[in-house]
C-alpha cells in the first residue's frame, strides 16, 4: 500500500501578504516531510488542496502558483524520492504549477459524457505530466444511495478510457473531519458512519469482483506493474504501424521493441529503409515480427508511400524510428478513431528522460513538433510521429506529397484531408516517446528542414501562411512551454466575482507580436538601420530599441520554460535563450533560401523557345491571349496541357488551392513571376471562347532591393543641393533592366500557352489589330458579336 500525504497549513487568510504567515506554512511543509522522509508507504505529496478561486483571484493566479512552487522545492529538497504535486479543482483549473511531478484534480461530475469530455481538457491543460483524480464521489444525503451506485459503476471505465494514471474514490466512509471539526452535512462514503455498506459498496464489489473491495480494486486496477483493466473496442480492425528511417539506427532497436510490445491483438509492423547508410538492415534483421522494405533515398513522404503501398491494414498508423511508443498506444488511437465519424486520429508525443543537459535545453527550446487542437478532441494538425489514418481516407487525397523530402508533409496531408471535408480527431492518451535532437546542430539542422517544409507549404496553401511566412493556425498549439509575459497571457474566465463553478483558462494564441519580433525579417531590418544609422545618428537608437524587443522574447522563453529538475541550471537556462534567439532565425533563412533556389526556373529553360509550327508567331499582346474551339474544349482541357508542358520543361509553378486569384503562379528569374489566369465563355453547341491572362509579379527580393536603392538614393539627393545623376543613373538601368527581365519571362510564357492551345486543339484569334503571320493558322470563323467583345475587351 502507498499513501498520498496532503499537507494541510492556513489556505483561508491572506496568505502571501504577511511574511510570518509564509514562512510559517514553509515550516510546516518542511516539518511534515522530514517526519516520513523515505518511508517505503509514501506515494507522494500533495502541498496543498484547493485554495478557494475568490482567494486565488485576490491574491493573484501567477503568485499563488509560484508560492506552491516555491513549497514544492522545499519538500523536494529533504525527500528527492518522493513525487509532488498540489490537489486543483475546477473553479482553479488554471492553477498549475509547473514543476510537479503529477496534476492532481478533485472533480465532482455526475453525467458521464460531461465528465469524460472534461477529463479530455485536462489531459490537454496538464500536457506531458500524469494526470490523478485526488477526489471523486457523490453526497448521499442530496443524492440517492442508488444514484451513487450507477455512477461509481462507470467512473473506472471512464477514468481508463480517458487515459488517467489513476483515481481516488472519495470515500471509504461518511466519518470525515476537516480542520478538526465533524462534518455531518455530507455523506460521500461507501459505507456509513457505523461501517455499514451502501448500495454504493455492493456496487463495487459486483463491478470490480466477488473478492473485498479493497483487494478487488486491487486486482482492477492493477499491481506491482500498472497494468490498467480496459474495455473491449467496439471492434478490431487490421493496423499496419509504418515506421520511416533514414539513417536512425541509434533508436531504431528501441522503437520496434515498443512496437512488438504493443497491447493490441491485430496488427503488422513495416519498417520502409530510405536509402540508410548505418545498421539500419542489421537492426532489422533483429525483429524477424518487421516486415523490411528498403528503397533508394526519395524522402520521407516517398517512404511513407512506399509503406502504405505494401499495408495490409485497414488504418495506417505512422511513428518515428526516434519514438518509442507506449504498450496502449494503438488501443487507445483506434479507440478514439471508432468513437466518431473521424478520418484520422493523433497524439501527443513526449519527450523522455534526457540523456545530458544539451538534450535537456533542446527538449526545452522552440521549434519542437507538436499539435493543434481546434477543440479538446479535433485537431487540425497531427504531427507525423503519431498519426493514424483510415485507408480510405489516405487512397482518397492521392497519399504524401513526395515534393516534402524532409519534413512538411504531415501537415499537408492534414491540411488536404480537411480540405476534403475529413476530421481529425486527437487522443491525449495515446502517446509516444519521441526523443528531441541530442546535439545542437542535430536540432538547428532539424530547424533548417522545417523553414524548408514552410516554404513549400506556403506556396501550396498561402491562406494559412502570414507576411513572414510562419504558419497561421486556426487551433492552438499545444507542446509549447507556457510562459506568461505582458503580450501573451492567458485569459481565465472566473464567473461572476470570481464564484464560477468552473473557471476555464483559455490560453491566447501564439502572439503575432512576438514572433515578429524573433522573425528574421526583423532582424534583417535591425541590421540594415544600424547601418543606415552610421549616415544618420538620429536612427542609432532605432536598432538597439528593435534588438531589445527580440531580446525580451528570448528572456521570456528563458525565464519561463520548464526544464529537468535536474538539469536546471543557470548555464542550461541561458542556452535556452539563444536557442531561442538562433531557432527562428535559421528556420526563416532555410525558408527564403528555398524560396530562392527551389522557386526559381532554371535559367536555361527560360532561354529556351516552343517550337511552334510555321506562322505559329506568338500574338504582340503578352498579357492577354484568346482562343477558340466548336468541340466544347474549354479552359480545363487547356489548363491540363500547360501543366504537362510546365512539368516536361522542368518549370517551377504553384497550382491555385482554392484561396488565390490565379490559376497557377509560374516561377521565373531572381526577379519576376507570372500569374495565369483563365476564363471560358460559353456560347452554345460547344462553342467555347477562352481568354487567358498573364500578370507579371514583383517577387520579394525584388521588392527588398529597390527599397533599400530608394531608401539610399532619397538619402543622397537629401544631403546634396543638386541632383546625383551618379546615383540616379544606375538605378534607372536597374530598372531598365528589370522591366526586360519581365518582358522576356511572359514573351516566354505566352509562347508555352499558345503550344499548350495548339496541342488542347483550340484555335487561336488574331485581334483585328494585329497582324497574322503569313501561312498561319487558318483564319476562325466566329460570331460578329463575339468578334465585337474580343475587340473591346482588349487591354
Amino acid at each position: 500500500m502507498r499513501v498520498i500525504v496532503t499537507l494541510p497549513w492556513a489556505k483561508h487568510i491572506e496568505f502571501l501578504r504577511d511574511r510570518k504567515a509564509r514562512r510559517q506554512i514553509a515550516e510546516s511543509v518542511r516539518v511534515a516531510v522530514n517526519a516520513y522522509a523515505g518511508h517505503p508507504a509514501i506515494f507522494g505529496y500533495l502541498v496543498g488542496n484547493e485554495i478557494s478561486s475568490t482567494m486565488v483571484r485576490w491574491l493573484g493566479v501567477r503568485r499563488v502558483a509560484e508560492f506552491i512552487e516555491g513549497l514544492i522545492r522545499i519538500g523536494r529538497a529533504i525527500d528527492p524520492d518522493t513525487l509532488f504535486s498540489y490537489a486543483t479543482y475546477p473553479p482553479t483549473e488554471y492553477l498549475l504549477p509547473g514543476n510537479v511531478d503529477f496534476c492532481c484534480f478533485n472533480v465532482y461530475l455526475h453525467d458521464q459524457r460531461d465528465f469524460e469530455h472534461y477529463l479530455l481538457r485536462l489531459q490537454n491543460l496538464t500536457g506531458e505530466r500524469p494526470l490523478i483524480l485526488g477526489e471523486f464521489g457523490m453526497d448521499t444525503i442530496r443524492h440517492s444511495q442508488e444514484e451513487q451506485a450507477e455512477m461509481l459503476s462507470w467512473h473506472v471505465d471512464s477514468v481508463v478510457k480517458c487515459g488517467l494514471a489513476g483515481t481516488v474514490f472519495f470515500t471509504w466512509t461518511d466519518e470525515w473531519f476537516t480542520g478538526g471539526q465533524d462534518i455531518s452535512d455530507w455523506a460521500f462514503g461507501i459505507v456509513t458512519r457505523q461501517r455499514a455498506p451502501k448500495k454504493s459498496f455492493y456496487a463495487l464489489k459486483e463491478r470490480l469482483g466477488p473478492k473485498k473491495s479493497f483487494y478487488a480494486l486491487k486486482e482492477r486496477l492493477g499491481q506491482e506493474n500498472s497494468t490498467l483493466p480496459h474495455r473491449p473496442l467496439p471492434r478490431v480492425p487490421f493496423v499496419s504501424v509504418i515506421v520511416c528511417s533514414y539513417n536512425g539506427g541509434r533508436t531504431l532497436a528501441t522503437c520496434l521493441d515498443s512496437l512488438g510490445k504493443l497491447n493490441y491483438s491485430d496488427y503488422e509492423i513495416i519498417l520502409v529503409d530510405d536509402g540508410s547508410t548505418d545498421g539500419t538492415r542489421d537492426i532489422a534483421e533483429q525483429f524477424p515480427h518487421v516486415r523490411y522494405i528498403y528503397q533508394e533515398n526519395r524522402g520521407l513522404s516517398h517512404a511513407r508511400n512506399t509503406g502504405a503501398a505494401a499495408a495490409k491494414g485497414e488504418v495506417f498508423a505512422y511513428t518515428d524510428s526516434d519514438c518509442m511508443a507506449d504498450v496502449d498506444w494503438l488501443y487507445y488511437l483506434i479507440g478514439t478513431l471508432l468513437s466518431g465519424d473521424y478520418a484520422g486520429v493523433g497524439g501527443p508525443n513526449v519527450t523522455p528522460p534526457a540523456q545530458n543537459w544539451i538534450q535537456a535545453c533542446v527538449a526545452a527550446a522552440p521549434g519542437g513538433p507538436s499539435h493543434v487542437l481546434l477543440t479538446d478532441i479535433i485537431a487540425e494538425h497531427i504531427p507525423g510521429c503519431n498519426m493514424a489514418f483510415y485507408r480510405w481516407a489516405f487512397e482518397n487525397i492521392g497519399g504524401f506529397d513526395a515534393e516534402y523530402h524532409k519534413a512538411g508533409d504531415d501537415v499537408d496531408f492534414c491540411w488536404r484531408l480537411q480540405q476534403a471535408g475529413c476530421v481529425i480527431a486527437f487522443s491525449p492518451t495515446a502517446i509516444v516517446w519521441h526523443h528531441r535532437r541530442f546535439t545542437l546542430r542535430a536540432f538547428l539542422k532539424q530547424q533548417d528542414g522545417y523553414g524548408e517544409a514552410e516554404s513549400l507549404l506556403r506556396f501550396k496553401h498561402l491562406i494559412f501562411f502570414g507576411p513572414t511566412g510562419t504558419a497561421k493556425w486556426r487551433g492552438q498549439i499545444y507542446g509549447t512551454p507556457r510562459f506568461s509575459w505582458f503580450m501573451n497571457r492567458p485569459v481565465i474566465y472566473h464567473g461572476i466575482f470570481g464564484e464560477g463553478f468552473f473557471q476555464s483558462i483559455y490560453p491566447t494564441p501564439q502572439s503575432e507580436v512576438a514572433a515578429y519580433l524573433s522573425s528574421i525579417e526583423w532582424f534583417a531590418l535591425t541590421i540594415f538601420l544600424f547601418g543606415l544609422g552610421i549616415f544618420l545618428p538620429a536612427l542609432r537608437i532605432v536598432p538597439y530599441l528593435m534588438y531589445g524587443g527580440t531580446l525580451c522574447v528570448a528572456l521570456s522563453y528563458m525565464v519561463r520554460t520548464t526544464i529537468e529538475p535536474k538539469f536546471d541550471t543557470v548555464h542550461a537556462r541561458l542556452l535556452v535563450m539563444f536557442l531561442a534567439l538562433v531557432q527562428p532565425l535559421v528556420r526563416g533563412w532555410s525558408r527564403y533560401f528555398t524560396w530562392l533556389h527551389f522557386k526559381r526556373t532554371p535559367r536555361s529553360v527560360i532561354r529556351a523557345h516552343e517550337y511552334l509550327p510555321t506562322g505559329g508567331k506568338v500574338t504582340a499582346s503578352l498579357r492577354r491571349q484568346i482562343f477558340w474551339s466548336e468541340e466544347g474544349r474549354d479552359r480545363h482541357y487547356l489548363l491540363g496541357v500547360i501543366f504537362q508542358l510546365l512539368d516536361e520543361e522542368g518549370w517551377r509553378y504553384s497550382t491555385d488551392t482554392g484561396w488565390n486569384e490565379w490559376d497557377i503562379q509560374i516561377y521565373g528569374n531572381f526577379w519576376w513571376s507570372v500569374a495565369l489566369q483563365t476564363v471560358t465563355e460559353y456560347h452554345g453547341s460547344g462553342k467555347c471562347l477562352t481568354r487567358v491572362r498573364l500578370r507579371s509579379r514583383l517577387v520579394t527580393t525584388t521588392v527588398i532591393l529597390n527599397l533599400v536603392a530608394l531608401a539610399l538614393l532619397v538619402y543622397r539627393q537629401l544631403n546634396i543641393s543638386h541632383v546625383d545623376l551618379w546615383f540616379i543613373v544606375p538605378y534607372l538601368l536597374f530598372v531598365i533592366f528589370l522591366v526586360t527581365r519581365a518582358h522576356a519571362l511572359k514573351s516566354r510564357v505566352a509562347e508555352l500557352v499558345d503550344l499548350a492551345a495548339r496541342r488542347a486543339g483550340l484555335k487561336r484569334i488574331v485581334r483585328r489589330d494585329e497582324k497574322a503571320e503569313p501561312k498561319s493558322t487558318p483564319e476562325v470563323q466566329v460570331a460578329m458579336d463575339i468578334v465585337d467583345s474580343v475587340s473591346s475587351g482588349r487591354s
